[in-house]
């Protein structure tokens, strides 16, 4: 079973799922959704990065 996104997960009925079933797409979303926002939180990072050392560069100058 691939990892679902998260709009597949929010269409599911709970109903039909067993509890366990449910943890694991609750992981599965909460999992999804950690990854892509710490690769944002490291792309967010790495432009303030490279904003000061062009403002640096830029200062010297």
């Amino acid at each position: 079973m691939g990892t679902p996104q998260i709009s597949n997960v929010s269409q599911q009925q709970a109903s039909n799922l067993t509890p366990e079933e449910q943890q694991q797409e609750f992981e599965a979303a909460l999992n999804e959704a950690i990854v892509s926002g710490g690769s944002s939180l490291i792309g967010q990072e790495m432009m303030k990065i490279a904003n000061e050392i062009l403002n640096e560069a830029l200062s010297d100058e």
